[in-house]
């Protein structure tokens, strides 16, 4: 079996073995997010499974390279404004108050260490 035959559709994020086998992937394809193999043949051991999919995954990952796939850039944080709702802001005031209440009821300390035996 040729392992590496296999048609890439950058757009689709996909990659076709001329055996049938199918993967497809999220995200850059030099760097995918998700990984999605199927319809492997029958006649493969786990072993040539592994290999087909790595051959795969190569496959998309050079066409992404000669191709000139662009990755969507993310938005710039710094400049994105993050909305509120009343109750989120109402939740986070009334946990600031109590975190800065000298009068909250002291909670149990756990601890993990083993005590001392009592002296004899």
């Amino acid at each position: 079996m040729d392992f590496k035959s296999w048609d890439v559709d950058l757009a689709a994020g996909e990659a076709r073995h001329a055996s049938g086998c199918i993967i497809r992937v999220e995200g850059d394809p030099r760097n995918p997010s998700s990984v999605d193999p199927s319809h492997f043949p029958k006649e493969l051991n786990f072993i040539d499974q592994a290999r087909l999919l790595r051959c795969g995954v190569e496959a998309l990952a050079n066409a992404a390279a000669d191709g000139g796939f662009a990755v969507p850039r993310e938005r710039d944080d710094s400049a994105s404004v993050k909305i509120k709702s009343r109750t989120v802001r109402d939740l986070e005031q009334k946990a600031k108050m109590f975190a800065d209440n000298p009068d909250k009821p002291k909670r149990a300390v756990l601890s993990l260490k083993k005590r001392e035996p009592a002296g004899d």
